[in-house]
């Protein structure tokens, strides 16, 4: 198995070149403190330290040019110098380095053997013209596995980890579980999360009035369920949501199927991170039952996708927690609210009537995310829930929504429920005088 697709530019000569690069590296120093301070440079690039590639690349440039005199002029892989090439083949990670380096704004990196690279860049996909070969994948694979610092081969063909060095989601497949050899590293763009951000960058994310209701949202201790398709930014609002919540007064507590947030890295309060661990003998209904017994006062489901996390989001929500979270895959409100019915129904709802209708009092607002091709993330319409009496359901309420013709957001004139405007103001810190100015309620400050 492994037929091996010959990459485009490569060559013998680019082995010969890192054969020498590795014997004078290796060998680089001298004395002691030179070689051990040498070596300790040549593993911290391994895993994948840019400050190290750099010393690494001024290294050959000067021995290649002003000692070997034989300046590395071809171009072994697309988008880097010939000494940039060698350092990432030889102590890095290879074609990844080469993508990461392109732009500061890479989201996603995909390589399978055989294939064209791709990667998103701002929500965009974009090809290099390099097919990297079966083996070239594997040897790739492997570092990756030694960065993760986890455990990777055929009889465990699968790996979720993270990459610390770049912040990074890593997920890999090989043979025989993936047909060729894959290997997907999900990043995020930016390391300052926040409303303002989203707001103010190139492609905004909302204006000044919607970014309003948001912190009202977090301030108010609201439900909020985050919908939109998948790379829409759901992840990336929750987070900058979570950095409104007051370190001194607010206790987080997160559940995802793998540990991508990393909130507890910037966020100075307390913050308990979980992620599912079944494969080890930790049940998930049990990860649920230490989720309440934190006494977190705002818990974060990563991601709906099971039947037990929809319940438990909507359990958290009506009874279990001051503000509830939680990202769900759906692009309309309705279909979201039906997809949660569903799912909890799955888990043992009783009925679809009780089941919506507790589903009306965990959801508060529903803020939902859509994705251009151009790479614009943006939040096309904020929600909120309401009982219908007369039909026995639970509907989605638009509060604005976004005129694609005029690309203005358009306030509907609907309102929030009394009883919620009543929470956010008094179990939240909620402000009454904005949450009128928005038109989203009509109390007096009597509450």
């Amino acid at each position: 198995m492994g037929a091996v697709v010959p990459s485009a530019k490569y060559t013998q000569n680019f082995e010969e070149l890192k054969q020498i690069a590795r014997e004078y590296l290796n060998h680089y120093g001298a004395s002691k403190e030179e070689r051990l301070e040498m070596q300790w440079i040549l593993m911290q690039a391994e895993q994948g330290n840019r400050e190290s590639h750099r010393h690494i690349i001024l290294r050959l440039k000067h021995y290649f040019e002003e000692v070997l005199q034989r300046p590395i002029t071809e171009e072994f892989l697309p988008q880097v110098n010939g000494y940039e090439a060698v350092t990432y083949a030889t102590y890095g990670w290879g074609i990844l380095d080469a993508v990461l380096q392109i732009s500061p704004w890479i989201e996603e990196v995909r390589i399978s053997a055989g294939k064209s690279v791709s990667y998103l860049e701002q929500g965009v996909k974009k090809f290099l013209d390099y097919r990297p070969t079966w083996k070239e994948v594997e040897i790739l694979q492997q570092k990756l596995t030694n960065a993760a610092g986890m455990t990777f081969n055929e009889k465990k063909p699968r790996l979720s980890g993270y990459l610390e060095q770049i912040k990074a989601r890593l997920t890999m497949f090989t043979f025989p579980y993936s047909r060729v050899p894959t290997v997907i590293v999900r990043r995020f763009t930016t390391s300052a999360f926040s409303l303002d951000r989203l707001r103010t960058q190139t492609l905004p994310t909302f204006d000044e009035k919607v970014q309003l209701l948001i912190e009202q949202q977090v301030l108010g201790r609201s439900n909020v369920l985050v919908i939109g398709p998948m790379a829409a930014g759901k992840t990336t609002l929750m987070i900058s949501m979570l950095g409104l919540k007051n370190p001194l007064t607010d206790y987080i507590t997160i559940y995802e199927s793998e540990h991508e947030m990393r909130l507890g890295d910037f966020w100075p309060g307390e913050v308990i991170e979980l992620q599912n661990v079944e494969e080890i003998g930790i049940e998930l209904g049990h990860c649920f039952k230490d989720m309440y017994r934190t006494t977190a006062n705002t818990i974060l489901i990563g991601e709906i996708r099971e039947p037990i996390e929809a319940y438990h989001f909507v359990n958290a929500g009506i009874r279990g927690t001051d503000a509830t979270i939680a990202a769900l895959h759906e692009r309309f409100p309705q279909q979201a609210l039906n997809d949660l019915t569903d799912l909890v129904y799955q888990y043992g709802g009783r009925s679809i009537e009780l089941t919506q209708e507790r589903i009306s009092r965990a959801v508060n607002f529903i803020n939902s995310l859509k994705f251009r091709n151009n790479g614009h993330r943006y939040i096309d319409a904020i929600q909120t829930t309401r009982w219908n009496e007369t039909m026995q359901r639970v509907e989605s309420v638009p509060l604005v929504i976004k005129n694609m013709a005029s690309g203005e957001y358009e306030w509907t004139g609907q309102q929030i429920s009394c009883e919620v405007a009543e929470y956010m103001c008094h179990m939240g810190q909620a402000d009454l005088h904005v949450l009128r100015e928005l038109g989203i309620t009509n109390l007096g400050r009597q509450i």
